[in-house]
C-alpha cells in the first residue's frame, strides 16, 4: 500500500515543509552561509518539488499549476501578516512561480521514468 500512495506521502511531506519552512522565524533556523540568491535557489526548488510531486500523486498538470501558484501567493502574503522576522517579497513569489513552471515542462517530458 506505501508504495501505491509513495508520491502522494512525499507531496504531503512536502507541503507540510513548505508551510513550516515558510512561516517559522528566521531567528530558529540554523544560519546558513552567505551564498547570494541562495533564498532564491531554495524558493525554486520547493515549488519544482511541489509541483512534480503533486503530478506523480494526482496526475493533474492543472491542478498542480494551480495549487503552487496559490500556495506560493498564500505562503507570501502570511508572512507579511503573521511573521515578525520575514516579510512577503514579490521576488520570492516569482522564483515560487518559475519553479513550478520548470516543473511542469519537466515532468510533461520525464514523467514516465517516475511511473
Amino acid at each position: 500500500m506505501l508504495k501505491k500512495h509513495k508520491y502522494t506521502l512525499l507531496w504531503g511531506i512536502w507541503t507540510i515543509a513548505i508551510i513550516t519552512l515558510s512561516l517559522i522565524s528566521s531567528s530558529e533556523m540554523p544560519k546558513a552561509p552567505h551564498i547570494p540568491y541562495l533564498d532564491k535557489v531554495a524558493h525554486f526548488s520547493f515549488y519544482f518539488g511541489y509541483t512534480a510531486l503533486f503530478i506523480l500523486a494526482f496526475g493533474s498538470k492543472l491542478w498542480a499549476v494551480i495549487t503552487a501558484l496559490f500556495l506560493g501567493a498564500t505562503m507570501e502574503i502570511l508572512q507579511g501578516l503573521l511573521t515578525t522576522t520575514r516579510s512577503a517579497d514579490y521576488i520570492d513569489m516569482l522564483f515560487n512561480t518559475f519553479g513550478t513552471v520548470v516543473a511542469l515542462l519537466f515532468m510533461r517530458k520525464y514523467e514516465k521514468l517516475f511511473r
